[in-house]
């Protein structure tokens, strides 16, 4: 129990404690407290019109990703498909997606439509883009919640819904069964939708440059901020002050809604363990639709590889592997993709390895919790959900102003990034987790107890084996996200030897575009971390059965 206690405890430290130490320092330095630095944030030219703008690229993806989003899921989970388990995967797997590949892979198609049909790049397209990437990226949120409802619940219901006045149509069997049982898992995922689409980072920085989300304002003052000299630190100061208090807010009451909408779901009292999907073909309207949908997930994919073999000089355009000889030779970044792929691998590989102990500690501590009604769980799951109402870069800001400010000496040590890396990765381990030990029967445990087993015994007799196939599911999703970490990497180690892949990626974007090597480069690195995140997610796809859902 001791030990448990101690795991509780660290976490609860390394979660609040730079936070707290970051914004203690921004206040001194701004001299102004968080109400005044909130009430003159719009009136600075950094500032400008970045809250509308946030807001309504949330609002607008939002919407977007619930019109496309709605429709998949119930096509995925009322009817069984060929290739089911690949073709779920290739749905899901954008989420995990490093953000910086979603804004290349958009990018790419910005230039192939301007290769093919002469459309321009205009900042309204440019907009229209980053809304369609955000749904892009979130449809794997819809999907995750309301599918497992659908693929488990009898088809009986609505044959028995056929035959009732209130439900002889499709319409009212829409109303009356459908909408009743899915709207808290879609309002969830609007909510969860509006959060990531509310923090996008490297979305927002690459496809539409001339315009400044909250967190772009906030990166583009991490330089300066803390720093205890007036005419240096003081306006980035009040401005990261302002900006992340609006932002945790923000984030804070979204997550209290998905959670609240999930807790009202009632679709799991309909549904069995068996699946429930009707057979259908390809070869059918519904075919045509998923396949439609296919195109559009996977065009940005293939339009990101296409372009790291295609050169644009002027009016010519020409294939070659120059872009690809340039990322592995290091010629356009500090670093060559070779170093920097050692990095990300190195740090996702630390990210398991700490993540995943810390992240089955905390949902078994949270389990036994819950088991006795205790107020604790809550509180405990709340504060292990923390870290993802601070976005990404907020958390490597939390690193460079909490602790880096306070030791300088520290600043280029390789292990710092870790910290945003754990803090990222360990909420997902817990969301895989949980879900599976709440399943268990607590009866295996007890009896194991009962016939003189301690907890470490139980532990690998019994709870690991069960559990395996989830652990393999959070190990792949904590690698696959760690691998792919932008923007708490972009904040602390843009200016050290350690560079990791995406933030390479984001060195070379970052350069300016007169030399037509730039954006090939790019694209090669990112077609390197595509492939593997890809393989990866796919691979593992087969050790989530039919039904688990919202807890990826």
């Amino acid at each position: 129990m001791k030990f448990k206690m101690i795991t509780v405890l660290i976490w609860s430290i390394l979660v609040i404690g730079p936070p707290i130490i970051a914004w203690r320092q921004l206040s001194i330095v701004a001299e102004k407290n968080i109400f005044e630095t909130i009430i003159e944030f719009d009136n600075k030219f950094q500032t400008r019109d970045s809250i509308e703008f946030t807001f309504l690229v949330a609002s607008y993806s939002t919407i977007l990703t619930l019109i496309l989003g709605v429709p998949l899921a119930w096509n995925l989970g009322r009817y069984k498909w060929r290739y089911g388990t690949f073709l779920r995967s290739l749905f899901t797997v954008p989420f995990v997606m490093p953000s910086i590949l979603v804004a290349m892979g958009f990018l790419s198609l910005l230039d192939w439509f301007e290769v093919l049909f002469g459309i321009n790049d205009s900042q309204n397209l440019r907009f229209y883009l980053l809304l369609l990437s955000h749904a892009w990226f979130n449809l794997a949120l819809v999907v995750r919640l309301c599918e497992p409802i659908l693929s488990t619940i009898d088809s009986s219901y609505e044959e028995s819904a056929f035959l009732l006045p209130m439900g002889n149509s499709k319409f009212k069997r829409f109303k009356n069964l459908w909408l009743p049982l899915l709207w808290p898992n879609i309002l969830a995922s609007a909510s969860l939708t509006f959060i990531f689409s509310f923090t996008s980072f490297a979305l927002v920085k690459f496809i539409v440059p001339t315009k400044r989300n909250l967190e772009i304002v906030m990166s583009n003052q991490a330089e300066w901020a803390g720093i205890d000299i007036p005419a240096l630190g003081q306006t980035p100061s009040e401005i990261i002050l302002a900006s992340s208090s609006i932002q945790l807010l923000t984030i804070i009451i979204a997550l209290a809604i998905s959670s609240k909408l999930q807790s009202k779901s009632f679709g799991h009292q309909l549904s069995s363990l068996d699946d429930k999907r009707i057979d259908v073909s390809f070869f059918s309207k519904r075919g045509l639709y998923i396949i439609t949908m296919l195109i559009l997930i996977i065009l940005p994919l293939i339009s990101l590889i296409l372009s790291s073999f295609l050169i644009r000089n002027g009016g010519s355009i020409s294939w070659t592997t120059k872009g690809w000889s340039a990322a592995f030779g290091g010629t356009h970044s500090p670093t060559n993709m070779y170093q920097a792929l050692y990095s990300s691998i190195k740090y996702a590989t630390i990210s398991i390895m700490i993540s995943l102990p810390i992240g089955f500690m905390l949902s078994d501590i949270i389990n036994q919790l819950e088991r006795k009604d205790s107020i604790l769980a809550v509180i405990l799951d709340i504060v292990v959900m923390l870290p993802l109402a601070l976005s990404a870069v907020m958390v490597g800001l939390g690193v460079l102003v909490g602790i880096i400010r306070t030791d300088p000496e520290i600043a280029r040590s390789w292990w710092i990034p870790i910290y945003g890396h754990i803090m990222i990765t360990t909420p997902f381990v817990v969301r895989v987790l949980l879900p599976a030990m709440r399943n268990l029967d607590p009866d295996l445990e007890f009896s194991a107890a009962l016939l003189g087993a301690g907890y470490f015994k139980r532990l690998i007799k019994i709870k690991i084996p069960i559990l395996t196939h989830s652990i393999i599911v959070s190990s792949s999703l904590v690698f696959a996200i760690s691998l792919g970490e932008f923007g708490s990497s972009w904040v602390v180690l843009r200016f050290t030897e350690f560079t990791t892949l995406p933030v390479m990626i984001g060195d070379i974007l970052s350069r300016p575009g007169f030399d037509p090597l730039v954006r090939s480069a790019a694209n090669a690195a990112g077609s390197t971390l595509l492939l593997m995140t890809l393989i990866l997610f796919i691979c593992v796809e087969k050790f989530r059965p039919v039904g688990s859902g919202g807890d990826f």
